[in-house]
């Protein structure tokens, strides 16, 4: 599994494309539904991949780490979108974008705690 118990991951992603900051990123906004979507897998795949989310999606005993889970999500979005190899520099200010935007989801749906 690579989800998170309690996530609606589609909802997550549309919630992302509306609230994100595309300032830094505006050149991406036009593919907005299925770069956030592939956000919202990537951090997940990442979670899961540290060990922060179990099998279940249920927390784990993991550690996050928000400089790999940079990379892991930019290695994902390459992988699903190769023509964004030339904007990397754009891609990483998307991703930067993203994860506050995220942590700020899960926070508003009560999945994630400080």
């Amino acid at each position: 599994m690579t989800g998170m118990l309690g996530l609606d991951a589609a909802d997550c992603a549309a919630a992302v494309a509306k609230t994100l900051d595309w300032r830094r990123c505006g050149a991406l906004r036009a593919q907005a539904a299925p770069l956030c979507d592939a956000l919202v897998e990537g951090q997940l795949a990442y979670l899961h991949a540290c060990g922060a989310l179990d099998e279940s999606g249920d927390t784990g005993e993991g550690e996050y780490d928000e400089d790999e889970a940079v990379e892991y999500i930019l290695d994902a979005l390459l992988d699903r979108f190769p023509d964004l190899e030339d904007s990397s520099g754009t891609v990483c200010a998307l991703i930067d974008a993203f994860l506050p935007v995220f942590d700020d989801y899960l926070l508003t749906h009560d999945l994630l705690s400080l």
